[in-house]
């Protein structure tokens, strides 16, 4: 029968537990060597992949062929590993790891392992989850969820402990660091912060001395060991080990042999603690910002005042400066009893893969830790029973360590920003939603993560295309985003009736730089085309014949004023004829108030002849010079002399796409009219023309706002 396991899959070293669901304890498997933790280091040898110690020894030798302090490099791109021949990224390297990692357990503990809950450092943003995720199904696993590391620990040792805290985990790894606070009350955890950086660990230390022994071997020999990668994987090695040696002693000497030379140096533990008090300062800044973020939340100051117990996690919490560290600002120790800085995480992480299958559990709190032969260890004492607590997975709520955004246009319309909708620190499993009124086919969404609005400082997560909204129409959509229990984002879209629509995630090729220059050359594009759509062109042709005499001008031009005050005319250009026996342009293509009213105001009867036989029609259909809608409004109150030729011309000029609106007065023949018109024409008392004018313009902005929404 397979189990399901939790899987610390460290920067420097690894580990593999399982809850006994009879003894509610957690058991943590001895690899082939008999030891509970492995070297997360990899070497390939003659088309064989090796791990653990044996690797960890082929490194100290300075085999060019091994690779560790991967996993800080999941998710990127520009990393890759040359050994054995071939290049590796960080992902395939840790599936390697992975895959060699289980066959031992399986082997040396006699279990079939089918799924795990992997660790990463809290602070891994998408990519880097993901790349954990195909890692471990690559090695064969089924993962059962990613879950971070302090937070695998506060499950470990928070609920071993009733009452109500507030519990920080400082958790510093051989190549990862991160600060996680929660509040724990009984089985019930609440993260509230997390803070971190990824390429922050021991290594850094080890580092320091790295430095300090190339420095005086330079110096004494004018030779980089740099130079020499066999001769640098050993210095690695041993510099590693002399950090720990510093944990222990005042002094440690480093011998290093290059060249046929040998350099020996002796390291002091006042200059390796003075050194790398930096890297202490970066982790305390890292502190300071959650709890600043705590305050800020809660609405009041947050401090070390508020804490009431820290947790080391993570093997470099072995040197003294760190412990020293935390009791100068905290004034208090952390909690070490009873606690395996190498295993708490693993513990933590089998008991959540047991959640994700049975959804709760009962655990015997204090007694979380069991040998490899099945006899319990840990903080339980013979005299005191152990307490059984149950525990589900509704009661760890986790937050997210960075914020998600979406690439959206500043207010001020001028730059792009990554506009943030799920805050760093929000709970997981939330759902986020983004409001929009859209008209088009398809509406696209590229997801940013980081906490700057500068979109050049974000990460993008890829592009999202939302479709299957109605069209001809504006809908009301909803974008929804969130973090899931594995901290990896996802994206759904859905109409204001609650109908799904169809999100499709793409993969993003081009740059943040070339994102954006195409979003501003589209945007200007589709100003342009707006702008287009949106320009109006009237011609406005008023009978000025003899029959329009009397009061019949007069209120002509009234109520064509009215018509004209209707629009905006800062994309509406108006041409005016007046019209008898010939045609007459009083105001052409203009978008001035004044100049189309005084041309209004200066029509009279008679001025173009006082019969009919123009062609307004005809000569309007080449008055138009603008993309966007045409439209051709006729008044006239007589029977004209060449009603056939224009009609002819009216279809002409419907067929151009010339909305024609017919109006007529007087003895004005209403079958040409609805000939004419695009519609039916309009014939009407001389008291209604007013009225008929202004429903005209609202007609031409209703067709004007329909035909841009297609």
């Amino acid at each position: 029968m397979k189990i399901n396991v939790g899987i610390d899959l460290g920067t420097t070293y690894s580990a593999v537990a399982t809850f006994v669901k009879e003894n509610g304890g957690v058991r943590i498997f001895k690899n082939g060597d008999g030891k509970e933790c492995t070297p997360s280091v990899v070497c390939l040898s003659g088309g064989r992949v090796i791990i653990g110690e044996e690797a960890k020894e082929e490194q100290r030798n300075g085999n060019v062929d091994t690779a560790a302090f991967y996993k800080s490099m999941m998710g990127n791109e520009n990393y890759a590993a040359y050994i054995g021949g071939g290049e590796y990224s960080a992902e395939t390297l840790s599936g390697m790891f992975l895959t060699e990692l289980i066959k031992d357990i399986e082997a040396s503990n006699g279990v079939q392992i089918g799924g795990a809950v992997i660790t990463v450092p809290a602070y891994f943003n998408e990519k880097q989850r993901n790349a954990t995720i195909r890692a471990g199904e690559a090695a064969g696993l089924k993962v059962l969820k990613i879950i971070n590391e302090p937070t695998a620990a506060i499950i470990a040792y928070g609920l071993t402990a009733g009452k109500e805290k507030n519990v920080l985990v400082y958790d510093l790894g051989g190549g990862t660091f991160d600060i996680t606070i929660a509040h724990v009350n009984g089985t019930q955890i609440d993260v509230l912060a997390t803070n971190g950086n990824h390429e922050l660990g021991g290594k850094n230390w080890d580092a320091i001395l790295i430095d300090y022994v190339q420095e005086r071997f330079y110096s004494d020999y004018d030779v980089s060991i740099e130079d020499h990668p066999e001769d640098y994987k050993e210095l690695q090695v041993k510099c590693e080990e002399a950090k720990k040696r510093l944990s222990q002693v005042s002094a440690t000497t480093i011998m290093m042999q290059c060249e046929g030379l040998t350099g020996k140096y002796e390291v002091t533990k006042e200059y390796f603690d003075d050194m790398s008090r930096v890297l202490l300062e970066e982790t305390l800044q890292l502190i300071q910002a959650s709890f600043n973020e705590i305050g800020e939340a809660q609405g009041r100051s947050f401090g070390w005042a508020d804490i009431d117990e820290v947790v080391l996690v993570g093997g470099s919490t072995r040197m003294p400066q760190v412990r020293d560290m935390i009791i100068a600002e905290y004034g208090k120790p952390p909690i070490t009893k009873d606690i395996n800085v190498d295993t708490i995480v693993a513990t933590g992480a089998a008991m959540q893969a047991e959640l994700c299958v049975s959804q709760t559990i009962q655990i015997r709190a204090g007694s979380l830790t069991q040998g490899a032969a099945g006899a319990f260890t840990g903080a339980a004492t013979p005299k005191a029973p152990a307490m059984t607590l149950t525990i589900s997975n509704s009661e760890i709520r986790d937050i997210t360590s960075h914020s998600l955004g979406m690439l959206a246009l500043s207010s001020d319309e001028k730059s792009y920003i990554n506009s943030i909708i799920i805050k760093k620190n929000s709970y997981i499993n939330k759902v986020f939603s983004k409001q929009y009124t859209f008209a088009g086919k398809a509406l696209e969404v590229y997801v940013m993560q980081g906490e700057s609005r500068d979109p050049y400082d974000c990460d993008i997560l890829g592009k999202y295309v939302i479709t299957g909204m109605p069209q001809g129409t504006k809908s009301q959509l909803s974008v929804n985003f969130l973090y899931n229990s594995n901290g990896v984002v996802e994206v759904n879209a859905n109409l204001a009736d609650g109908s799904r629509l169809t999100a499709t995630k793409e993969t993003v090729t081009e740059s943040i730089d070339e994102i954006i220059a195409r979003l501003k050359r589209e945007k200007e594009e589709a100003e342009e085309a707006a702008r287009r759509a949106t320009c109006v062109e009237i011609v406005l042709a008023i009978d000025s014949s003899g029959s329009m005499g009397g009061n019949r001008i007069g209120k002509a031009k009234s109520s064509a004023q009215d018509f004209i005050d209707e629009f905006d005319l800062k994309h509406t250009y108006i041409t005016v004829l007046s019209f008898g026996d010939q045609i007459k342009k009083v105001c052409t293509d203009s978008s001035s108030k004044g100049q189309i009213t005084s041309a209004i105001r200066s029509i009279t009867v008679g001025e173009v002849g006082y019969g009919t036989d123009a062609r307004p029609i005809d000569a309007a259909r080449g008055l138009y010079r603008r993309e966007g809608h045409k439209i051709l409004v006729v008044l006239t109150d007589g029977v004209w002399g060449n009603q056939v030729s224009e009609t002819s011309a009216a279809d002409s000029a419907k067929a151009d796409g010339i909305i024609i609106y017919g109006i007529g007065i007087g003895e004005a023949d209403q079958a040409f009219l609805d000939r004419i018109s695009s519609n039916r024409g309009k014939k009407v008392d001389l008291s209604q023309l007013t009225t008929v004018f202004k429903e005209v313009a609202t007609s031409i902005a209703t067709e004007v706002s329909t035909t841009t929404l297609r």
